[in-house]
């Protein structure tokens, strides 16, 4: 009976470490997005591109976060869960000049 409780607490342990470190990238998705709108009107000024241009940047995130959903869904059940995740979370250590910051937005979106 011991075996059994001692099997059942690691498991536990398990699950709310896994739950913590789902609940961290989630976090990093939500900060990249708040920092991506609060740096856009700064990187507007710099690279002299208009309001509108400002907007395909938002789009062009959004378009590639929710394009590759499925297909991340896909690769995670053919390599692993934890190799994909893996696999974008670098996607987020990308850090982009002022010059690539448009693209480098869209390839956080890709990477999430």
């Amino acid at each position: 009976m011991s075996d059994a409780t001692s099997t059942d607490s690691a498991w536990d342990r398990r699950a709310w470490l896994v739950l913590g470190v789902i609940g961290l990238a989630q976090l990093m998705v939500v900060l990249d997005l708040t920092v991506m709108n609060i740096a856009l009107p700064s990187a507007q000024r710099a690279l002299h591109f208009t309001t509108v241009d400002r907007q395909w940047v938002v789009t062009a995130y959004t378009l590639a976060f929710g394009s590759l959903l499925l297909p991340a869904g896909r690769l995670a059940d053919l390599l692993g869960r934890k190799v994909t995740f893996l696999t974008g979370l670098a996607g987020f250590g990308f850090s982009p000049t002022d010059d690539l910051v448009a693209y480098a937005n869209n390839d956080e979106g890709s990477a999430a």
